[in-house]
């Protein structure tokens, strides 16, 4: 049984660098090596945290390091090589979520997780947050009953496609932010989705010369007849308090669950907010602030489980099942809404 884990870092972009921070302050857990086409960001990273070895493609780093594992940080649509090239390399593997933004990538990566026999887990990390997981304990004791109804938004401000990702045009809100409903609901509601019916608004984006959806509504059917609309958007104005607006209602035949993750953290209001990320909220749920160096929240809860499951051999709380769904209720939303009419799963 392995004592630590040696891994091997693909991608240093921002959350890849909260990634990074969570595997280094883990005490079983070791970045070896950072890999990064942008060599200037991962030297930047591997400086602040302390990581010896820096390359410019990921193959060399896996060929040059004896690694045990690889986190994968790339891009949403840049995920299936990398990741199949781990797994062909004998390494276990966490990646961050979409799975794929198409479900060739998608299958494909399974495939290669079950041939290599190896970990994988996708950093679908809402379940990780207390919130979610009182609304699914609720649910299991049966607080909630029959899941009837929902509503599921989460949206982002304008400056995450325009300033934040370079790569906005090769994703969308269906697939950056999304999905993490989409996951975080089937797994509470316990049923599988059988219908979508989406549409989107393409305006304020296009006109940037920014060619992905500003927004992104699907109606969707759960095997046991409930309906639950999913809403996103990634063009909150500048003067919005947050950099995210986040909040799920499952209304079911006993019970209600509320979560609202907007407002978690302090407010604080300034005359004028400076630069393209400085928002009233000071604190978020997903990585809450750094306690004496010490990075808290979701992260460092998803990355501690799943180093956790490789030292005790022990299988991922998301397997390679609950990674596919999303991905595949995903590409249908986007059929639908390229179709305008219903898509059955």
């Amino acid at each position: 049984m392995l004592k630590s884990i040696k891994i091997g870092m693909i991608g240093a972009g921002g959350w890849g660098e909260n990634v990074l921070c969570a595997w280094q302050q883990n005490p079983y857990t070791e970045v070896a090596a950072i890999a990064d086409k942008n060599e200037d960001r991962a030297r930047e990273m591997a400086a602040k945290y302390g990581v010896s070895k820096v390359y410019g493609d990921y193959k060399e780093m896996i060929a040059a390091e004896k690694l045990d594992m690889a986190s994968v940080a790339t891009p949403d649509f840049l995920h299936r090589q990398a990741v199949c090239d781990c797994f062909e390399a004998g390494l276990h593997v966490f990646l961050e979520k979409p799975v794929a933004t198409n479900m060739e990538d998608c299958r494909a990566i399974a495939e290669a997780a079950e041939k290599s026999g190896k970990k994988f887990m996708t950093d679908y990390f809402m379940r990780f947050l207390p919130q979610f997981r009182e609304a699914k304990a609720a649910m299991e004791q049966g607080e909630l009953g029959e899941i009837v109804q929902g509503y599921a938004r989460i949206d982002d401000a304008v400056s995450v496609p325009t300033k934040m990702l370079r790569w906005s045009k090769d994703s969308s809100p269906l697939f950056f932010v999304m999905i993490h409903n989409i996951d975080a609901v089937r797994w509470i509601v316990g049923h599988e989705v059988v219908e979508v019916y989406a549409k989107q608004q393409k305006k304020k984006l296009v006109s940037m010369d920014i060619d992905t959806p500003d927004s992104v509504q699907a109606l969707v059917t759960f095997v046991n007849g409930a309906t639950v609309l999913f809403d996103s958007n990634w063009i909150l104005p500048r003067t919005f308090d947050g950099l995210n607006d986040q909040f799920v209602r499952l209304v079911g035949t006993e019970g209600t669950a509320y979560v609202n993750l907007t407002y978690q953290g302090i407010q604080v209001y300034k005359p004028e907010f400076t630069g393209d990320f400085e928002h009233a909220n000071r604190s978020t749920v997903y990585t809450n602030p750094m306690f004496y160096g010490h990075i808290t929240g979701c992260v460092e809860r998803s990355t501690a489980h799943f180093a956790d499951c490789i030292l005790h051999d022990r299988e991922p709380a998301i397997t390679i099942k609950d990674a596919v769904v999303p991905t595949r209720i995903a590409c249908a939303i986007k059929e639908s809404f390229g179709k305008g009419v219903p898509v059955k799963l």
